[in-house]
C-alpha cells in the first residue's frame, strides 16, 4: 500500500519549551546524542505515519536492496546492533511481505527484498529524504553539513574502536 507523499504532519511530536532544563540535569555528550536521537526518532515515526515501516525497517530495506543476499550476521558485523535486533527486524519484514528469506552462497541465508518491499522502499526514502530536508531546515544548512560532518568523523573513530 502506497500512501501519498505529502509532508508528514509533525504537529503531535511535542517540544519542550524553550526555557525548559534538560530532564537529565547536564549537557553531557552521551546526554544529548541521547535526547536528540529520540526527537529525530518521533520526527521519523511521524514521516513515516501511515506506512509500515520504522526508521530501522526502512534503513534496512535500503540496504538490501543495495546489497541483495546479505546476511543478518553480515548486517550486525557492520552497525552496532545485536543479530537479534536485526533478525526481529527482518521477520517484521518478511511477515508484510516486503522481504524474504532465501538460502544465499555459501552457508548463509541471504534477505532479498520483494516487489512489494521495492516499492515501500521507494515511499521509506523519499519520506526519510523529507525528514532529512526539514532537519536541516530547522537547523540551517551550515548547522547541518557541520553536524553531519561530526557525526560522520565520530561514527569512524568509535566504529574503529569498539
Amino acid at each position: 500500500m502506497l500512501v501519498s507523499m505529502t509532508a508528514p504532519d509533525v504537529s503531535h511530536v511535542v517540544a519542550p519549551a524553550r526555557d525548559a532544563s534538560p530532564l537529565v540535569g547536564k549537557d553531557g555528550l552521551n546526554d544529548l546524542l541521547w535526547e536528540v536521537c529520540t526527537y529525530v526518532e518521533l520526527m521519523g515515526e511521524a514521516a513515516l505515519a501511515g506506512t509500515p515501516l520504522t526508521l530501522a525497517s526502512s534503513g534496512m530495506l535500503a540496504a538490501v536492496l543495495a546489497e541483495p543476499g546479505i546476511t543478518v550476521a553480515e548486517m550486525s558485523r557492520r552497525i552496532p546492533k545485536t543479530q537479534q535486533a536485526i533478525s526481529q527486524v527482518a521477520a517484521r519484514l518478511e511477515k508484510l511481505g516486503l522481504l524474504e528469506r532465501r538460502l544465499g552462497s555459501g552457508r548463509g541465508v541471504g534477505l532479498f527484498v520483494t516487489e512489494a518491499g521495492r516499492a515501500m522502499a521507494k515511499e521509506g526514502l523519499a519520506r526519510e529524504q523529507e525528514l532529512q530536508d526539514r532537519l536541516c531546515e530547522l537547523l540551517g544548512d551550515e548547522r547541518c553539513d557541520a553536524l553531519s560532518r561530526l557525526l560522520a568523523e565520530g561514527r569512524a573513530i568509535l566504529r574503529d574502536n569498539r
